[in-house]
């Protein structure tokens, strides 16, 4: 998995409003969230 730089990260948590979210990992697992935030940009 490779870091994201923060105005890449800004600049896509920017353009989602509100919907649905699609949170995968790299072994097949996943979960639909309505609403997600971020813990950290460090």
């Amino acid at each position: 998995m490779s870091d994201v730089d923060q105005a890449s990260f800004r600049r896509a948590a920017g353009q989602f409003p509100c919907g649905i979210v699609v949170v995968t990992t790299s072994d097949g697992h996943a979960m639909t969230v309505s609403a997600f935030t971020s813990v950290s940009l460090d």
